[in-house]
């Protein structure tokens, strides 16, 4: 019990310092495309030379891995570069450097050391580059249509595939940027929503037509939709988590916009 308990808190304090050097922490990102001073330079990742070799580096894997560089301080005043090749991968940490590119060791990961060790203060970290864009969480529910695909009970194991009526299109929904939602399959639906960063959601949506769907798939759909807490994201689909955490609507891209 003791070592499943030490395995735990060791992937929580990685997955914990990976989220505090992250790019994705707004109030500490440098916009991209402005100078950095750091390190006596005015322009970092211009003037210096071995960083410049490394973002170069970190560059041509731009879609293979995704990979960032911060400035940060420590030892009460003196600068230096975090620098993680691989966000996604977790065991690796990020390797911290002095101004004149020397490896001073790593930051967390399964072998690396925590912030309190090398004396770096976490609030000086500042996120300078990344080979990668940053997709908000509002963008990356927008502006397609998605299909309800399934019903999903992770509490009992039942997996329900929605059938709508005979001559009727799947049933469907569209965010848009502005907060509000349609959706349909036999009536129209329209509503708003409300999506944070930390994937709370909170939706309201109703019918606007009266149609009877004789099926009920489209009046449990939209009570689930009302009960929404949270929006997980997925390579090809998302999943709106209702009512508790075990049940969920999958949707998927539709193949086609609607009209």
């Amino acid at each position: 019990m003791k070592t499943k308990l030490f395995w735990v808190c060791l992937v929580w304090a990685t997955v914990s310092g990976l989220c505090l050097t992250a790019c994705t922490k707004r109030d500490s990102t440098v916009p991209l495309g402005e100078k950095v001073c750091h390190c006596g330079a005015d322009d970092a990742l211009q003037e210096i030379g071995w960083l410049r070799e490394q973002v170069a580096q970190l560059e041509s894997r731009r879609g293979k891995e995704r990979a960032e560089v911060s400035t940060c301080r420590y030892d009460g005043g003196k600068e230096g570069f975090l620098i993680a090749r691989c966000i996604d991968c977790p065991d690796l940490g990020s390797s911290f450097y002095d101004c004149a590119g020397n490896v001073l060791g790593l930051l967390f990961g399964i072998d690396g050391r925590g912030f309190d060790y090398y004396g770096i203060d976490p609030a000086s970290v500042r996120c300078v580059y990344r080979n990668y864009e940053v997709v908000t969480l509002r963008e990356r529910l927008t502006g397609k249509v998605l299909e309800l695909e399934r019903f999903v009970d992770r509490a009992t194991g039942s997996s329900e595939r929605p059938v709508p009526p005979a001559g009727r299109q799947p049933f469907w929904l569209l965010f848009h940027p502005d907060g509000t939602v349609e959706g349909g399959g036999v009536n129209r639906l329209t509503g708003r929503y409300e999506l944070d960063e930390e994937h709370n959601i909170r939706i309201w949506i109703q019918a606007m037509t009266e149609i009877y769907d004789a099926t009920g798939w489209e009046e449990r759909m939209l009570e689930a939709l009302n009960e929404a807490i949270v929006c997980d994201f997925h390579s090809d689909h998302i999943r709106i988590y209702y009512h508790y955490t075990n049940t969920y609507m999958e949707f998927r891209t539709a193949a086609k916009e609607r009209p």
